[in-house]
């Protein structure tokens, strides 16, 4: 039997615009009672997932802050490898590979960018976390978590004219801006796609490359994921249309949010994907 592994976003796809999940806690339910790990691969922070883990009754690896750490339960994978290559943590009983930037590093650069070329906008850390939440239309528990950003920096409000002169001058200070739905992450060094490449390796030495892996992901910023899948599948955005993502294979499948993962669900438990 071929291991299947799926590395899935969150906003979007497991969650719709609302923050409810649907079908999916049953869906994931039956995923792990037939131990095919999920792995949640989003924008959101280490608290974020931890909170949405918790209430899916997930335990598998998963990436935070758009490849900013992975986060491992020990004993999961043989890590002494990744120790070599990555700054590894070790927090509430697992382990954090490090690929991105501190946050402290980015908010300084953006803190320099802003105050030499004029440019307004307002990030996660300007602002207290009452605000945050009205902004973001979070509760105040949810709001302490997207505040706290360990690899990179959200900005939440920019003028749209001064939109693509930060990311021009971003870009030159090896900053990237990721367009999130609604808001805009800055990171530097990482991306989905890199994270996914370490969990990638890991799991084909884990289970003796008889492994194949199926990505469900909704908008651009999971382009560098899906194209790391044996079986990337796109669901619809909320205007019902598909993100205009350029990955070979792809499989467009027609429902929104939570309908959608449904609908890739049944793509992945019920058909034959044999290499």
């Amino acid at each position: 039997m071929i291991q299947k592994i799926i590395f899935t976003d969150i906003d979007g796809t497991i969650l719709d615009n609302t923050g409810e999940y649907g079908e999916t806690p049953k869906l994931i339910s039956s995923l792990i009672k037939n131990s095919i790990p999920v792995i949640l691969c989003s924008a959101k922070t280490l608290a974020e997932q931890n909170r949405v883990r918790k209430q899916i009754g997930l335990t598998d690896p998963f990436i935070v802050e758009n490849g900013g750490a992975i986060v491992i339960e020990k004993e999961y994978f043989d890590l002494s490898q990744i120790m070599k290559d990555y700054p590894v943590k070790e927090r509430d009983g697992n382990y954090i590979v490090e690929l991105g930037k501190p946050a402290t590093e980015i908010r300084e650069i953006l803190n320099d960018i802003r105050k030499n070329f004029n440019i307004s906008f307002r990030g996660v850390a300007d602002i207290s976390i009452q605000e945050l939440s009205n902004i973001a239309k979070l509760s105040t528990e949810s709001a302490k978590e997207m505040a706290h950003r360990e690899y990179g920096e959200t900005i939440l409000q920019i003028e749209k004219r001064d939109l693509d002169r930060l990311t021009r001058i971003a870009s030159e200070r090896n900053l990237s801006l990721i367009h999130g739905g609604r808001f805009f992450d800055v990171t530097m060094g990482n991306d989905k796609g890199k994270a996914v490449e370490v969990l990638v390796d890991l799991f084909k030495k884990k289970y003796d490359y008889n492994v194949t892996f199926f990505g469900v992901g909704d908008s651009e910023n999971d382009a560098s994921m899906l194209e790391r899948m044996d079986h990337p599948l796109l669901v619809q955005k909320y205007d019902g249309s598909w993100s205009n993502i350029r990955v070979n294979r792809i499989i467009k499948v027609p429902g929104i949010g939570p309908k959608g993962w449904a609908l890739a669900y049944n793509e992945i438990f019920t058909k034959d994907h044999s290499k």
